[in-house]
């Protein structure tokens, strides 16, 4: 199955968010929530929609598109640092002996798989099994992808303090998202490459769709009562459930060498002692 445009995935995964809360705010009631933000609480989560949704997603699903999702998840997990020194720097969050230790492991996992590895440990057995590898667009977009996501939990959070529940938040941001990204479909050859998408991919990316906006839903919940070093640095446990899936459902195309599962085990000892 092979996209020639990875933010096509990201495009459909975002569509499928509007909807799919929107009945959720109707069921709970939550409707009387979106008209409750003040014109700040618009701006930051409108912009939080577009970082996140727009151009973190986008990177994110090229980033996968080139490294693989356990390499691509490692890399990316340094946007907790940017939302640990925000949180810090601009809300003021309190630094601890086993936050700055955390953060250093955090760090030294994506570090590791720029550790030069043997070539009967990895060239042979990546080239033949056609697994990824580093390359400098997978890395690029990966870093990108750690930065938007890295911005993203200052704006949800800010926002959020402007009045509103986590659920009109994410309706907010959402919506957003979908409306800038529909603005880069208009033309002819984007609309026909999503028309002419092989079937199994589009359904692959819109249960993407689907169990990220439940997921983005708790986390918006999370940021809106918890500290960002406390809520954003939970999010680094990805890189492991994606090692374990990732051995479970797609082992013959995914990287597991040595280092790839010391970056994933270092990131998340680092998660543990940030909220410990």
């Amino acid at each position: 199955m092979r996209i020639k445009d990875a933010g096509l995935g990201g495009y459909i995964s975002v569509s499928v968010a509007p909807p799919l809360i929107l009945a959720m705010a109707v069921i709970g009631g939550e409707l009387h929530s979106i008209t409750a933000f003040t014109w700040k609480g618009y701006a930051y989560l409108a912009a939080a929609g577009i970082t996140n949704f727009v151009f973190g997603r986008s990177a994110g699903y090229r980033a996968i598109q080139h490294l693989g999702a356990n390499m691509a998840a490692i890399l990316s997990s340094l946007n907790l640092i940017y939302s640990i020194l925000l949180g810090i720097v601009i809300l003021g969050e309190r630094v601890t002996r086993d936050l700055a230790v955390g953060t250093a492991l955090i760090m030294l996992g994506p570090a590791l798989l720029f550790w030069p590895q043997r070539d009967d440990d990895c060239s042979r057995e990546d080239e033949l099994s056609k697994k990824p590898r580093l390359t400098r667009p997978g890395i690029i977009a990966a870093l990108l992808t750690g930065v938007f996501y890295g911005v993203t939990p200052l704006l949800v959070k800010l926002g959020l303090q402007e009045g509103g529940s986590p659920l009109a938040g994410t309706l907010i941001s959402y919506s957003t998202a979908m409306l800038v990204f529909g603005a880069t479909m208009i033309g002819p050859e984007k609309r026909g490459e999503i028309i002419n998408m092989e079937r199994t991919a589009l359904l692959w990316f819109a249960a993407s769709g689907i169990l990220a906006t439940v997921a983005q839903l708790l986390r918006y919940v999370a940021l809106k009562w918890s500290p960002i070093s406390v809520a954003g640095p939970l999010l680094a446990t990805i890189p492991l459930f994606l090692v374990l899936l990732s051995f479970i459902l797609n082992r013959r195309l995914e990287s597991f060498r040595l280092n790839v599962i010391l970056g994933a085990i270092l990131v998340v000892m680092g998660v543990v002692l940030v909220y410990r």
